[in-house]
């Protein structure tokens, strides 16, 4: 996703972030903000709901799927995001209930890691409202980082990549409460060859 900051002539690239958070209910024991970082978001769209209905994981969140099914999707959902080479983010925060100032944290942290100087970037929320997405957009640019904009996704029902954000959310919690033997073995793998990256 690193481009050359010299070519300034050349029209910015886009670069799609789709995010979402597990841990609320901890009140502020653990939450972890994960996100999906892609310039083909359609194409990694197309192949996300295809792996949900082959694995049979749907469309459920991944609290609600079976395990067999959802670790079957994440499997197939992280090959994918590597063929894209599209990249998983997550970031775990202790002792905060400030979750909004904790998805911004999560946002500027990937944002820092990738230094996309000719790129453009959109921010996609799960759950976001308007006045959020405006605060969200104005700490962001302060800091310098190319955020053209923030939106807010309604449910994360409503887009591929938010449900898989919300994957990577419930995967990386399963792993932090549980010590999940399998999980951590799929998490041990993506990290090696770079498709997930815990910030």
């Amino acid at each position: 996703m690193r481009s050359n900051p010299k070519s300034t002539a050349v029209k910015p690239n886009r670069l799609n972030l789709y995010v979402d958070e597990s841990g609320q209910d901890t009140r502020g024991l653990l939450f972890i903000v994960a996100v999906v970082a892609v310039e083909k978001s359609d194409e990694l769209s197309r192949l996300c709901e295809s792996f949900e209905s082959t694995s049979g994981k749907g469309k459920k969140k991944w609290g609600g799927a079976r395990k067999d099914k959802r670790l079957a999707y994440l499997r197939a959902a992280i090959s994918g995001a590597a063929s894209l080479k599209a990249i998983l983010f997550y970031s775990v925060f202790r002792v905060t209930t400030d979750y909004d100032e904790a998805t911004i944290a999560g946002i500027k942290k990937l944002v820092r890691r990738l230094s996309p100087f000719n790129f453009k970037v959109y921010v996609y929320v799960d759950g976001l409202g308007k006045k959020k997405c405006s605060r969200y957009k104005t700490c962001l640019r302060k800091r310098g980082y190319p955020v053209e904009k923030v939106s807010g996704i309604r449910k994360d029902e409503n887009h591929p990549l938010i449900r898989l954000a919300d994957a990577v959310a419930g995967a990386s919690r399963d792993l932090l409460e549980r010590g999940d033997s399998e999980l951590g073995e799929i998490f041990s793998q993506a990290k090696e060859r770079g498709t997930l990256v815990e910030l």
